[in-house]
C-alpha cells in the first residue's frame, strides 16, 4: 500500500540540460547567430507535441515574464539574460498544462523541464524521457563519449539531470533535527535547502536535489532522490508525532491559531510574512487542528500570493504601494471561503 505523503512532499521536478553542436553556450551567442539557433530549436520542438506553444522573451509583456518566473516555468537567468542583450534569442515552450517548461538559450541552448505535484519523480522523468529521445532525434546534441552531454557548467555535465523533490518539514525544523539531517544527506552528494532562504525557510519549504551529474545514470538520480523524499517524509511523520505530545500541543496550536488570527484579519501583510503564516496553517492542516474544502489548496495560494500573480489577480488594478493592503484582504476572503466550520 502507497503511503499518503501529500501533506509532506509538495512537488517533483525534473531537469535536463542540452545544447547543439556547432554553435557557441547562449551567453557567447550574438546577434543573428542567436536567433539562428532559437529558430532551429523552435522549429524542430515545436513539431513534438501539437500542444506546444512558444513564448518569445522579447515579445511578451513583462508582466507575463514575471508571473511565469513565480510559477516557476522559467528561470531568473533566462529573465537576467535581458541585462546582456540576449532577450532577442531566449524563449520558453510551454506544454498545455504547463508541466513541462522547454527554455530555450538560458544557461544552456535547451533547459527541459517536468513539474508534478507530490511524489511523481519518476513519473516526471518518465514523461520528460519521451521528449528529451524526440529531440536527440532531431537535434545534432553537444555529446562526448567520456563525459556525456556537454553543457555550459562543469556541475552539469555528464546526464545534465536535476531531480528536484520539494518537500514541507515544519517539525523536523521546529524540533531543531534538520540541521543534522542538512549535512548528513551533503556528505552522500544530495543537497537540501531552500529555494529562497528568506521566504521558504519561514514556510518550512526545502528542496532535495541531487548535486552529482555524472557517474551514474540519469534514472538512477531520480530513483535516489525519491528515496531520500520518502526518508525524510517518513522522519517528518515521526517529528509531528512527538509535536503532538502533551507538552508541545497546546504550543502548536496556538502557533496556528495565531497564524490564522493575523491571515484574516491584518490590514496589509508583505509575501513573507504570509508565507510564514501560510506554513504555520499548513501545519495546523497536517496535525488536523484546521480543516478546508480542498486539501492542497495553500501550495496555490503560495504562488497567487506572489506579487506579479496577485496583480494579475486583481486585473493590474493595484498599485504597487497597495499590494500588501490587497494581498491581505485576498488572503482573508479565500481562507474564509474555503475553511470548513
Amino acid at each position: 500500500m502507497v503511503k499518503d505523503y501529500s501533506s509532506i512532499i509538495v512537488s517533483s521536478k525534473v531537469k535536463l540540460s542540452r545544447n547543439i553542436n556547432g554553435f557557441n553556450f547562449p551567453s557567447k551567442l550574438e546577434g543573428d547567430e542567436g536567433l539562428k539557433v532559437l529558430n532551429k530549436l523552435a522549429d524542430n520542438i515545436l513539431k513534438i507535441d501539437d500542444g506546444f506553444k512558444i513564448y518569445k522573451m522579447r515579445t511578451l509583456p513583462e508582466l507575463d515574464v514575471n508571473i511565469m518566473f513565480e510559477k516557476g516555468l522559467i528561470s531568473n537567468e533566462l529573465i537576467s539574460s535581458a541585462l546582456i542583450d540576449m532577450f532577442e534569442h531566449g524563449a520558453v515552450i510551454l506544454s498545455e498544462d504547463e508541466e513541462i517548461s522547454i527554455m530555450l538559450n538560458e544557461e544552456d541552448h535547451i533547459v527541459e523541464t517536468c513539474t508534478m505535484s507530490g511524489l511523481n519523480l519518476i513519473k516526471a522523468y518518465d514523461k520528460l524521457n519521451v521528449i528529451d529521445n524526440q529531440i536527440i532525434s532531431k537535434l545534432d546534441i553537444a555529446y562526448d563519449d567520456n563525459f556525456g552531454f556537454l553543457t555550459s557548467n562543469a556541475d552539469s555535465v555528464g546526464t545534465g539531470i536535476r531531480a528536484c523533490v520539494t518537500l514541507f518539514l515544519p517539525a523536523l525544523t521546529i524540533s531543531g533535527k534538520i540541521k543534522e539531517i542538512i549535512s548528513s544527506l551533503s556528505h552522500q552528494g544530495i543537497k537540501l535547502g531552500f529555494a529562497d532562504d528568506e521566504i521558504d525557510c519561514a514556510a518550512y519549504t526545502y528542496t532535495a536535489s541531487n548535486n552529482q551529474t555524472i557517474g551514474r545514470r540519469e534514472s538512477e538520480y531520480v530513483f535516489g532522490i525519491t528515496e531520500i523524499a520518502i526518508k525524510l517524509a517518513e522522519m517528518e511523520i515521526a517529528a509531528r508525532a512527538e509535536l503532538l505530545t502533551a507538552r508541545n500541543y497546546d504550543n502548536i496550536k496556538d502557533k496556528v491559531q495565531r497564524a490564522w488570527g493575523v491571515l484574516t484579519n491584518c490590514y496589509k501583510i508583505s509575501v513573507a510574512e504570509a508565507k510564514q503564516f501560510l506554513g504555520e496553517i499548513k501545519i495546523g492542516v497536517a496535525l488536523d487542528f484546521i480543516r478546508f474544502k480542498e486539501v492542497n489548496f495553500i501550495n496555490n495560494l503560495m504562488v497567487d500570493i506572489m506579487p506579479y500573480s496577485l496583480t494579475k489577480i486583481s486585473g493590474s488594478k493595484v498599485t504597487d504601494s497597495d499590494l500588501d493592503k490587497y494581498r491581505a484582504t485576498f488572503l482573508t476572503n479565500v481562507l474564509k471561503s474555503k475553511r470548513i466550520k
